[in-house]
């Protein structure tokens, strides 16, 4: 299938900047994704997003006229099947293919420089990266400090990881401690720079149905992955008071990316059934604006994070937050008490305290404040994009 022709626009208003080709391989992030591109488009630059096609029941959150779906066109998108040894065999060549096509892109000079949200194979991202930037600038993102939150991978998606951060023009972070965690893993301080992760929309309103249920809801939303610590939640639910426990009920829900047998027989080892709610489906946008609009506290008892989409789901919700001691969690709950409370991962002792001092707890001040909106995210990036590009880049770009 050719590649459709891209036409890159620049938004009125700012002096028209540089146009970007953006990586995204997996779409792991398409609520960021759609959210930095409305920024940048704010701010002048003409965007442009290198990824795969939606898997069934998928909705768009980027514009179609923005995207080219090159990655993983057998084995993702609406084929989207198992996961076993042949399926990755072919995901892996396809990685392969759909990076010659970012090269090609690049080389066709459709953008300044080329932005990649991900390293979804470092090793073979490595490679890639130098032959692009034989052409154009590179910009790396860096949402998670550890590949795949430590996550059990293959040996060729946690192997180069370093490699590749060592290898880029520049790399965004997140927070203040990324950038000092990165640079004492041997990578140059003033490559990387630090812009916030925005608050992200529901894209419905989610009016939340009249509820029946009076207990305390705590809900951990999102996808279902080792990381998110279900297993700590589970304990610290079993060591409560009996009595508490029958007025609080936690929500677990989200699709269910791990083996969820052996959390379900805990559940019923605990005798917690009536007090966790398993729902591990894919939830629609509007089914889940209304679950998430339906909680009196969120939980977020990760065992690693550096940024998290969910918590800037329902940072604007003001609802109580309990989260562990983490990367962004830190940042914006702090240890104040006024927002949330923080944890030590893997505490199920303190996550069980954590949980009994919740209930009927109301915030006294906005998770949000001080988080930047997405046009000054978009600026903030812009002023990276041209801190990397080279007076050859600027004169192409010009000349074009």
């Amino acid at each position: 299938m050719p590649l459709a022709p891209v036409e890159v626009t620049h938004a009125a208003g700012p002096a028209p900047g540089p146009s970007v080709l953006l990586v995204d391989p997996v779409l792991f992030t398409a609520p960021y994704d759609a959210a930095l591109s409305r920024g940048l488009k704010a701010n002048g630059v003409a965007v442009h997003w290198a990824t795969r096609a939606l898997r069934p029941q998928e909705e768009p959150d980027l514009e179609a006229g923005q995207v080219s779906p090159v990655f993983y066109r057998m084995s993702d998108g609406p084929r989207r099947g198992g996961n076993g040894a042949l399926r990755k065999m072919l995901k892996g060549f396809e990685h392969m293919m759909g990076l010659g096509t970012v090269q090609k892109l690049a080389r066709n000079r459709v953008a300044d420089l080329v932005h990649f949200q991900w390293s979804v194979l470092p090793s073979i991202d490595l490679r890639a990266i130098a032959r692009i930037r034989a052409e154009r600038p590179v910009v790396l993102t860096v949402h998670d400090l550890v590949p795949f939150n430590g996550k059990d991978v293959n040996q060729l998606q946690r192997r180069g990881f370093d490699a590749v951060l060592r290898a880029v023009d520049h790399i965004i972070v997140h927070t203040d401690g990324a950038r000092t965690t990165l640079a004492g893993r041997g990578v140059d301080h003033g490559a990387i720079s630090v812009i916030p992760h925005g608050l992200l929309p529901l894209k419905s309103a989610g009016s939340a149905a009249e509820r029946t249920d009076r207990r305390w809801r705590v809900i951990l939303f999102g996808r279902l992955q080792a990381y998110k610590g279900l297993d700590v939640l589970v304990e610290a639910a079993g060591r409560l008071d009996p009595q508490l426990r029958a007025g609080l009920h936690i929500i677990i829900a989200g699709e269910a990316m791990i083996p969820l047998d052996e959390i379900r027989r805990r559940i019923t080892a605990l005798g917690l059934q009536n007090t966790i709610t398993l729902d591990d489906r894919r939830f629609s946008e509007s089914a889940m604006a209304t679950l998430l609009g339906s909680a009196d506290a969120f939980v977020f008892p990760y065992s690693a994070i550096e940024a998290s989409g969910v918590l800037h789901l329902v940072a604007g919700l003001e609802k109580w937050i309990i989260a562990s001691d983490l990367g962004v969690f830190r940042d914006m709950i702090g240890h104040d008490g006024r927002c949330g409370a923080l944890t030590s991962p893997g505490d199920a002792a303190a996550l069980a305290q954590a949980l009994a001092q919740s209930i009927g707890r109301i915030p006294a001040g906005r998770l949000d404040d001080g988080v930047p909106g997405w046009d000054e995210i978009g600026r903030r990036t812009r002023v990276v994009y041209e801190k990397v590009l080279t007076p050859r880049a600027v004169q192409h770009r010009v000349a074009a």
